[in-house]
């Protein structure tokens, strides 16, 4: 994410001769550099979404989305301003703000149906020395 040089330098010549490679086998030509690259930046930020939005708990999971825009925001501007030879994209402010999202969203669906298989809690009645003890029902 903030080395100096771009990441893919000693890898975009064998990324390319992959994505040709399955041109010839059938993947259709929309997958390419542009598209790879974009999916990665979704990917790398999936699990931050989706961490963020378990240590948040289940009533502010959502913040897990804004933190992740914040996070993206500030890694592209450091980038532009600290990083010359790396370049700087909206682009990738959307694509990892997405993974977060899709993180988040996934962490809310597990807390969710955790929460609906778990057993219902036993009745609790208090007991000597507890504050509520003298309130009746």
């Amino acid at each position: 994410m903030l080395w100096p040089s771009p990441v893919d330098t000693d890898s975009r010549g064998l990324l390319n001769r992959i994505l040709r490679e399955l041109h010839e086998r059938g993947v259709p030509s929309f997958v390419d550099y542009s598209f790879v690259e974009f999916a990665a930046n979704i990917a790398m930020f999936v699990p931050l979404g989706f961490l963020l939005a378990v240590v948040l708990g289940p009533r502010r999971w959502w913040l897990a989305f804004f933190i992740t825009i914040a996070l993206s925001a500030s890694i592209e501007l450091y980038q532009f301003v600290a990083l010359p030879h790396r370049y700087a994209t909206v682009r990738d402010v959307v694509a990892n703000s997405g993974g977060g999202a899709l993180g988040a969203l996934l962490a809310a669906l597990v807390i969710s149906l955790a929460r609906i298989r778990r057993p219902p809690r036993p009745p609790r009645f208090p007991g000597p020395g507890d504050p509520t003890a003298h309130i009746r029902i």
